[in-house]
C-alpha cells in the first residue's frame, strides 16, 4: 500500500473511532491483568504434608448480599482447573439453575507453577495412595515421590476443609470431589477409603492401571461397605484415551470400575459413567467438568 492510501486509511478508521495503536494511533494505557472475579488466594503450609499449598477459592456473586450457605466443590490441578471451572460454574448456575451456586476450592501447590517437572514430582507425590516405584505409563523418575496420598487426603480434611468451613458460609455436608488423571486416580481411592467426606465424585481419566490396577483390588476389599449417605459418582473418559502406549486401557477400565461400584447393589451410591466421543487426555476435563457437575446435580437425585 502506498503511502498516500495508507494515509487516508489511518485518517478514515480514526475518524470513525476505530483507530488502532499504530504509529500514528496511540495506544490505550494498559489496565493491568485480567482477575476472575470474586476469588482469593489463601496459602495453606500443611503440617500434614510439609508442603506450602495455595487455596484457590471462589464464592458466588451474591456472596456478600446474603447469609445464605453454599456447597462446596473441591478441584485438584488447580493451576489447569480453577479458572476453567470458575468461569463455567458460573455459567452454569446462572442460567436455569444448572449447577448450584457453590463455593470452589482448587488446590495447588505454592511456587511451582509453570515448572512441568515440579508439577509432575508434586501431584506423583499428593495424588497416588501407594508407593510405586514403577511409572507405568509415566515417566519414572517422578515416581520416586509416589504414595503421599493419605498425608494429602488427611490435609485435606483436617486442614484445608477445616479452614474453609471455619472462613466461609459452607454446607458441610454438600461436597463434591473432581479429579482428573492422577487427580481421578486420587478421588476413586477417597471414595473408597472415605466415603463420608465428600457426597459427589467427579472422576475424570483415572489412572486405574496405577500399581498393576491396585484400585481394582481395593474396592474388591471394600465392596462390602455401606455408604452412609447418598453418594453421587460420575466417571468420564475421552475416546481417544484407549491408547495402551501412553495411557493405558483408560476407557475399558474406567467403564470396568463404574460397574464394580455399582454392582455393590448399595441404594446410596448412585453411579453414572461416560466416554465422551473425540475427547483426549488432554482434551476431556471441560468437558466432563459441564456435564458432570450438571448430571450429580440433576439427573442423579
Amino acid at each position: 500500500m502506498d503511502t498516500t492510501r495508507r494515509t487516508a486509511l489511518l485518517a478514515a478508521l480514526a475518524a470513525s473511532g476505530c483507530a488502532t495503536a499504530t504509529e500514528e494511533a496511540p495506544a490505550q494505557a494498559a489496565l493491568g491483568p485480567y482477575k476472575i472475579p470474586f476469588t482469593e488466594v489463601i496459602p495453606l503450609t500443611s503440617q500434614s504434608t510439609g508442603v506450602d499449598y495455595l487455596l484457590y477459592v471462589r464464592v458466588p456473586a451474591a456472596y456478600a448480599q446474603n447469609d445464605t450457605r453454599y456447597p462446596v466443590i473441591v478441584t485438584l490441578d488447580a493451576d489447569y482447573s480453577f479458572a476453567v471451572c470458575a468461569n463455567h460454574l458460573e455459567h452454569l448456575a446462572d442460567r436455569m439453575n444448572q449447577a448450584p451456586q457453590s463455593i470452589l476450592v482448587s488446590i495447588a501447590v505454592a511456587n511451582i507453577y509453570p515448572n512441568r517437572t515440579r508439577y509432575y514430582e508434586e501431584r506423583s507425590r499428593d495424588y497416588t495412595p501407594i508407593y510405586w516405584p514403577d511409572g507405568g505409563n509415566t515417566n519414572t523418575p517422578y515416581q520416586a515421590h509416589s504414595g503421599g496420598g493419605p498425608n494429602f487426603l488427611h490435609m485435606i480434611e483436617t486442614e484445608a476443609l477445616a479452614l474453609i468451613d471455619a472462613r466461609f458460609r459452607t454446607l458441610p455436608g454438600e461436597r463434591t470431589l473432581v479429579g482428573h488423571s492422577y487427580g481421578g486416580l486420587f478421588s476413586a481411592w477417597v471414595l473408597l477409603e472415605r466415603p463420608d467426606l465428600f457426597d459427589r465424585y467427579l472422576i475424570v481419566s483415572p489412572s486405574l492401571w496405577y500399581a498393576n490396577k491396585w484400585m481394582f483390588d481395593r474396592e474388591a476389599e471394600r465392596t462390602s461397605v455401606r455408604l452412609p449417605r447418598k453418594t453421587r459418582v460420575y466417571i468420564a473418559a475421552g475416546s481417544w484415551e484407549e491408547q495402551p502406549e501412553r495411557h493405558g486401557f483408560m476407557v475399558s477400565e474406567s467403564v470396568a470400575f463404574a460397574g464394580l461400584l455399582a454392582a455393590r447393589g448399595d441404594p446410596n451410591l448412585l453411579v453414572k459413567s461416560r466416554v465422551f466421543e473425540d475427547e483426549t487426555h488432554a482434551s476431556i476435563f471441560p468437558a466432563a467438568f459441564s456435564t458432570g457437575i450438571r448430571h450429580m446435580h440433576q439427573t442423579m437425585l
